[in-house]
Order: structure tokens, then C-alpha cells, then sequence
């Protein structure tokens, strides 16, 4: 699972932006935006930000132009090369590595907020893995400090399975369309495959590059369990619209 996923992001890495329609800066500016309410909301004096899945910087480098004091890991050494790249082109701050969500050790600490954002966490396909990771960022966090959240709605998604998300279309040049692709193993099945398809105009005709990676959906009473037994207390959940954040979004409190 673990190549995979590497694997995965790293091939993605270059042309994630996309993933956003082709309109990253702007993500980064509302997703920083929202995610700072949040954060100043439930912790007005938090500093100091680890985002342990931070990938192409898309919430860390939005966060650290808010003001914070930002680290951000992530699995794939590709991604963080473009983080990089990103955070000096957007003149913010940012303090990068490579690090497995389920061990932190090496990330020096403690932190007043830990951040997973855009369904990186549904990636670990067993609760047990679920369990490391979540425990790795308590171990990160000062007494008292704030984890979020933020994952897809899969209380909704269960229900109802879509087998495919809006494409986008980016105009370009070169014009590009993004096709996101969902198969799940059963119909019961909480287990399934995104595939990305990123189709690109040339002179000739179109390129096709695909991408996948596995995914397990979990509820949020299901995840919630796990939050409160890594030693989390307070969880509480909220909407995309209710935040302006594009997915559901947690926050607890390290007991």
C-alpha cells in the first residue's frame, strides 16, 4: 500500500494543481482562509502548525501566508519538491520533508495544531494503520493542542456509490480535461480505486496519463471511535459549507 501511494502522488505531483481546475492559487488563498477561522476559532492562540500530508502545499503554504509558523511532511519526495518549488514562488515560509503519517518521531515538535487535509488519510486501509497515524500526531501535538481533519463525505458517498465526479475542464494552452474515476471492489465493499485520467489536446489529437491509488471509506462515527481511542477528546465535525472548505472537516483536542 505503501508504494502505491507513493507511487501515486509522485507521479501526480507535476499536475496536481489540476485537480483544482487549474485554479491552485486560488485554493490555496480560501483553503488557508478557511482553515485559519477554524484553527483561531478553536484555539486563538495557536502558533505553530504541522500539516503531516501536506503534499504540493496546497493547505501549508495557505496557512503559513495567514501567519502561522508551518511545517509540512508528506509520503512522496516528489510532491514536497514541488512544495518547495510552490512556497517560494507564493513567498511563504515553509519548513518541508518527507515522513510517513504513521511515524512522526523524526519531526521535531510539539506543535499547537497537526492538519491532514484532501482525503489523505482514507489511504491507510485498516484501522490498525488508521490507529498509527493518528496517535503519531497526537505525539506531535502540545497537552491541549488541536487536530484537524478534513476528509470526504463518505457517510453520503456509501449511500451512494458514485462511479464517477464532475470532470474539468482547463482551457489551456494545452487544453486539458480531468476525469476522476470511482470503482469500488463490491457493492458492499468499503474498499475502491480512484483512477485520475488526465486527458491533454495536442496537434496530433490527445495524451492520456492515468493515475491510481486505493482508498477505504469510513464513517464518521467509525473514525470518530478511532480519534477518541488515540486519546483525542472534544471531536466535532462540520461541513464543507459551514467552514468554506471544500470537504467535512474534524477537529478534537489531545487529552
Amino acid at each position: 500500500m505503501v508504494s502505491d501511494t507513493v507511487g501515486f502522488y509522485d507521479g501526480l505531483a507535476a499536475d496536481y494543481h489540476l485537480v483544482y481546475g487549474d485554479r491552485w492559487d486560488e485554493a490555496v488563498s480560501r483553503q488557508g482562509a478557511a482553515l485559519a477561522r477554524v484553527i483561531r476559532d478553536a484555539r486563538p492562540d495557536a502558533a505553530t502548525v504541522l500539516d503531516c500530508s501536506c503534499g504540493i502545499g496546497t493547505q501549508a503554504i495557505g496557512l503559513a501566508c495567514e501567519g502561522f509558523g508551518v511545517t509540512g511532511t508528506d509520503i512522496s519526495e516528489a510532491s514536497v519538491a514541488r512544495a518547495r518549488v510552490e512556497a517560494k514562488r507564493l513567498g511563504a515560509q515553509v519548513a518541508l520533508g518527507v515522513a510517513d503519517v504513521r511515524n512522526l518521531g523524526g519531526v521535531a515538535g510539539p506543535f499547537d495544531v497537526v492538519l491532514s487535509a484532501d482525503n489523505a488519510l482514507p489511504h491507510l486501509l485498516e484501522d490498525v494503520e488508521l490507529s498509527r497515524a493518528l496517535s503519531a500526531m497526537r505525539s506531535r501535538l502540545r497537552p491541549g493542542g488541536l487536530v484537524v481533519v478534513t476528509m470526504r463525505d463518505y457517510d453520503q458517498a456509501l449511500a451512494e456509490r458514485p462511479p464517477i465526479a464532475p470532470p474539468l475542464v482547463v482551457a489551456g494552452p494545452p487544453r486539458r480535461v480531468v476525469v476522476r474515476l470511482h470503482e469500488w471492489d463490491a457493492p458492499a465493499s468499503r474498499l475502491y480505486t480512484v483512477r485520475f485520467l488526465i486527458l491533454t489536446e495536442r496537434e496530433d489529437g490527445w495524451s492520456v496519463e492515468h493515475h491510481c491509488a486505493r482508498y477505504r471509506a469510513i464513517t464518521r462515527l467509525a473514525f470518530t471511535d478511532l480519534v477518541e481511542a488515540a486519546g483525542f477528546t472534544g471531536v466535532t465535525w462540520r461541513s464543507g459549507p459551514e467552514v468554506g472548505f471544500h470537504q467535512p472537516l474534524m477537529t478534537a483536542t489531545a487529552a
